[in-house]
């Protein structure tokens, strides 16, 4: 497994390199204009392995160490990387969860001991 480098990042630059990701949240109510505010309540990280770069947020509440966004950018895998870190940077919370609207995430994440906790369903009106 690649050796991943992390380093502590300002909210502000970190909602910077977030930008796009509102749209990914399945549950549709997050805007551009809210991660700055999200950034800001979480600890915000950038990590590298080798040519890749990725950068996520991380908050603590009731006991779940809670990614509230990653954005990873490069050939390295990281879902494959970024859990276990997370993982380890979550000593003494009792959990690591996230949401996605990605199949392919959520299977990548079932392979590392993750389990599906619900689901989100919507319909469209229009």
């Amino acid at each position: 497994m690649e050796k991943v480098f992390l380093s502590r990042l300002d909210p502000a630059l970190a909602a910077q390199l977030l930008a796009g990701c509102a749209r990914l949240d399945p549950r549709g109510i997050t805007a551009e204009r809210d991660i700055p505010a999200m950034a800001a309540r979480s600890q915000c990280f950038a990590a590298t392995a080798g040519d890749s770069q990725a950068v996520y947020l991380v908050r603590v509440e009731n006991g779940v160490a809670w990614i509230d966004a990653a954005k990873g950018y490069g050939p390295a895998d990281w879902t494959a990387l970024l859990l276990p870190t997370i993982e380890a940077q979550s000593k003494g919370a009792a959990s690591v969860a996230f949401q996605t609207g990605r199949p392919g995430l959520v299977r990548r994440a079932l392979r590392q001991g993750y389990a599906v906790r619900g689901w989100i369903v919507g319909k469209d009106l229009q």
